[in-house]
């Protein structure tokens, strides 16, 4: 039962980072501005969708009932390999496919910071501090990448939590009297 928990995780794991790397390469074919734009934060429901399902198909194979700790291990595993798989494809885009791309998203996020920090009224040069910062060199390394990819993980396990809390099933202890 400990592989089918493990495949199924890894199975949809590398179908989330799959839809991740499509749903990347459509808002790259867009611009830079999509990126940044409202639009990219459904980037966020790929892995949710894909994980809920992981965890549907493992409590299916498990006869209907899936208990917390193998919910949470299917689907946080979904979420690891699927952030892996994206996190590394957006490491190969911006520095080895197109760099100039790289450099406009930089530019287009400084934008975005921009409005932000003059939004909430931060005085002028703490924005200006934080431009300079945000366009000093190369924020897609792969040092950089690799820490983003961690904190997504940890944000990833908060969220298999509640999914996992939601979607166990335990079976009971005594079978149901005819």
């Amino acid at each position: 039962m400990e592989t089918k928990s493990t495949n199924i995780g890894m199975t949809y794991g590398l179908i989330s980072g799959l839809a991740s790397v499509i749903f990347g390469l459509l808002l790259y074919l867009n611009g830079a501005k999509s990126f940044v734009s409202p639009i990219a934060w459904l980037g966020f429901a790929i892995p949710i969708v894909v994980a809920v399902l992981a965890a549907a198909k493992q409590k299916k194979t498990n006869g209907g009932y899936l208990d917390f700790a193998a919910a949470l291990k299917v689907i946080f595993t979904t979420f690891v390999i699927g952030t892996v798989i994206s996190s590394f494809f957006n490491y190969i885009l911006l520095n080895f496919i197109d760099i100039p791309f790289r450099e406009a998203l930089a530019q287009e996020s400084t934008e975005k910071m921009q409005e932000m920090m003059q939004k909430f009224g931060a005085p002028q040069d703490a924005i200006d501090k934080a431009t300079e910062e945000s366009l000093k060199g190369n924020n897609y390394t792969l040092g950089k990448t690799s820490l983003s990819a961690a904190f997504l993980c940890i944000f990833w396990f908060i969220v298999s939590l509640i999914i996992a809390a939601i979607i166990k099933k335990k079976k009971p202890e005594f079978p149901a009297a005819q």
